[in-house]
């Protein structure tokens, strides 16, 4: 195990504890991974002091496990074994190991392949739990305790100062804390809260917006589920919010566009998968209760695209989303760029 503080190696045989004094939570023959994993993680988070919520953490520490690296080893295997096997058999009387030496390296590579497919494009299944273990034991300063978000905690904020332009509503207190501790409300001069009513005052002060402009919007953002696509549905049955579904964008993630793209990760209670762009994989994980999660994109680009999204009134992921950017060309702001040279980085 390496330590994440002094950085040496330490001994799973000597104990849980560092000869730094540092005391390790994740147990790699348990979880798979270690401390220094999740460390990385959550430094990378909070570059540029930015805040991340649990969720965020759990997708960084996730990892796809791939045979690449085997597979090089057991191609050099063969060709190594076959090459020895051939120089061997034609000289048996020389000196050296005896030919069966790489004919035993031969037999053994696609050995090796076989038990690596079935590890292939699997991924760590104890993440959640490792990463809950960590942060009971050493809470990063920048993860977001949404658990301390109250009403009480908006009570000097006064809406009508702020004038925003937009209604935003989330899924969850997460992505709401996560929005604006990034500053995301000041940078396109909206009120975000909750489909809960989250909070209290900024519902009341939706209302009275509702009043006095009948056409006021609202904006929904939300984690791609059965649930999610019915937030919309289920805030027109209730009379409080006064509005309907003319009036309410909902700028996704729908499920409908998960098959045009690639990357992401899902999550059910304690387990995570990657995202894969098949319909039938999309469907059994829908109908088995997961969502995909917003978290799982890079934050920078996430309120860059959610940005864009805002403007334009489309919906990420879909196809008009999409030819909006190529038409409108942010490339100024380099967070509008995928890893892979696409117009986002959902894939």
């Amino acid at each position: 195990m390496q330590c994440p503080e002094c950085g040496s190696f330490h001994k799973h045989k000597d104990g849980m504890t560092c000869s730094c004094k540092y005391k390790f939570v994740t147990d790699p023959k348990v979880y798979g991974f270690g401390d220094k994993r999740i460390k990385n993680a959550v430094a990378k988070l909070s570059e540029g002091d930015s805040y991340f919520t649990q969720e965020e953490l759990y997708c960084k520490c996730f990892k796809r496990k791939s045979m690449a690296k085997i597979l090089v080893i057991a191609i050099l295997m063969i060709i190594f074994g076959s090459g020895f096997y051939l120089v061997s058999s034609e000289n048996p009387n020389s000196d050296g190991p005896p030919a069966v030496m790489g004919l035993i390296c031969v037999v053994i590579a696609p050995l090796i392949l076989l038990v690596s497919y079935f590890n292939y494009n699997k991924s760590d299944d104890n993440v959640v739990d490792a990463v809950n273990a960590y942060i009971r034991k050493y809470f990063p300063p920048n993860l977001l305790k949404t658990e301390k978000i109250k009403d009480s905690s908006f009570k000097q904020l006064n809406y009508e100062d702020f004038m925003p332009d937009h209604f935003l509503v989330v899924d969850c207190k997460e992505t709401l804390a996560q929005l604006l501790t990034n500053g995301f409300h000041r940078d396109n001069n909206c009120l975000i809260m909750t489909s809960d009513k989250f909070p209290k005052k900024a519902f009341d002060f939706y209302k009275l917006t509702k009043q006095k402009n009948p056409d006021t919007k609202l904006h929904l953002f939300h984690d791609a589920s059965l649930g999610g696509d019915m937030i919309g549905n289920n805030i027109v049955a209730d009379s409080s919010w006064e509005t309907n579904l003319e009036d309410i964008i909902d700028l996704g993630v729908s499920t409908d566009n998960l098959n045009k793209t690639k990357k992401g990760v899902w999550r059910k209670d304690s387990h995570l998968a990657f995202h894969k762009n098949k319909e039938g994989f999309i469907d059994e994980k829908l109908n088995g209760g997961w969502k995909y999660m917003i978290d799982s994109l890079p934050q920078g680009r996430l309120l860059a695209l959610l940005g864009f999204a805002f403007e334009t009134k489309l919906p990420l992921l879909s196809d008009e989303f999409h030819q909006a950017y190529l038409e409108n060309k942010p490339a100024a702001d380099p967070h509008y760029y995928g890893g892979d040279g696409g117009y986002d980085d959902f894939g």
